[in-house]
């Protein structure tokens, strides 16, 4: 029998950086689910389908996997992603979904500079004539070669702006300071 500190440990893997970890936690959590060794919320209509997993370098540190979970935990009838300028959690994510039974759907979002509102602040603060953008229905974080130099640049303006957050942040911390 599994107690309740071994679950919480099982949902703490969830978000480990191996895949193989999340991938072994689950099914152990799906198991524990179908033996009815541990209950989970009824489905309700709640849908939240802008949430981002870690490769979008969040606050939170879900993992695709632990998404997935956490919207079957709680009853949630959809859950989707959408990270910023990558598709790297789409494969895990709508795969623990379907493992899951949890209606999932995959985006990616990123910034666009509209030179026509260069005065203006549209919906990124701070930043005049910067739009949020967003697409939604990938099936898959494969792209055809021709439009792999795209994402790629969109990966690497993002890692960019991510360590350059890090060391605003690591200036705040010193001597303390964190990596990306």
């Amino acid at each position: 029998m599994i107690d309740s500190d071994q679950i919480q440990a099982l949902e703490v893997e969830l978000n480990h950086f191996d895949p193989q970890v999340r991938a072994r936690s689950l099914m152990r959590l799906i198991e524990q689910f179908e033996t009815g060794v541990i209950s989970l919320a009824q489905e309700k209509p709640v849908a939240n389908l802008h949430c981002h997993t870690f490769f979008s370098f969040n606050a939170y540190g879900y993992s695709p996997t632990a998404l997935a979970w956490l919207a079957k935990k709680n009853g949630y009838r959809l859950m989707g992603i959408v990270d910023f300028d990558v598709l790297d959690g789409v494969n895990e994510f709508l795969g623990a979904c379907e493992q899951l039974g949890v209606r999932g759907s995959a985006g990616m979002e990123t910034r666009v500079y509209l030179p026509e509102f260069a005065t203006r602040e549209i919906n990124s603060p701070g930043e005049p004539g910067v739009n949020y953008y967003m697409g939604v229905g990938f099936t898959s974080g494969q792209v055809p070669p021709e439009v792999r130099p795209i994402l790629d640049n969109l990966r690497q303006r993002a890692t960019h702006r991510n360590q350059l957050i890090m060391e605003r942040v690591n200036r705040y911390l010193s001597p303390v300071s964190i990596g990306y």
